[in-house]
């Protein structure tokens, strides 16, 4: 087996913040849940085999990767469709799911919906919206669970009000 870098190696601190877990969960669940999670390549002074001291061992990132967080399948449309404007519902039945998957959007999370054709911050009924924004912003959402907005990106139109 090949020697590993040091240089390569990742500590599971900063392994939780590129994943947008919190270093708690990594260090004390993560390695008890899953009976699977890889053990550090290098152990550190102070480290032991409760958990203490485990966030600054070293891991390889690609022993790590099983257990990064998975975000939603990107979904894709025809070029045609991406200067559309469409409502909440008629970009739901384009991208093939439940209307209520996407207007819900609009009760929970407000501040990711994009202008609406007609330049408005803000929710209308019947509102239009292109469908690359819709796109876009559909395509960033985070995956399920408890510091999912963690590993939202910031999108265009959030810029302002970061």
């Amino acid at each position: 087996m090949p020697e590993l870098d040091d240089e390569r190696l990742i500590t599971l601190k900063e392994w939780a913040e590129q994943c947008g877990y919190s270093h708690k969960y990594v260090v004390q669940v993560m390695p008890r849940y899953y009976p699977d999670f890889p053990a550090p390549e290098r152990t550190r002074q102070g480290a032991t085999s409760k958990g203490g001291g485990g966030g600054s061992n070293l891991y390889d990132p690609a022993k790590l990767e099983p257990f990064r967080p998975q975000g939603p399948a990107p979904v894709e449309v025809a070029e045609e469709h991406l200067n559309k404007q469409v409502t909440l519902g008629g970009f739901a039945k384009l991208i093939g799911v439940n209307d209520r998957s996407v207007t819900q959007i609009k009760d929970q999370r407000p501040d990711t919906l994009p202008p609406t054709a007609d330049g408005s911050r803000y929710w209308y009924p019947r509102a239009r919206y292109f469908v690359r924004d819709l796109l876009l912003m559909w395509n960033n959402r985070p995956g399920h669970g408890r510091g999912s907005d963690k590993r939202r990106p910031t999108l265009p139109w959030q810029q302002d009000s970061v």
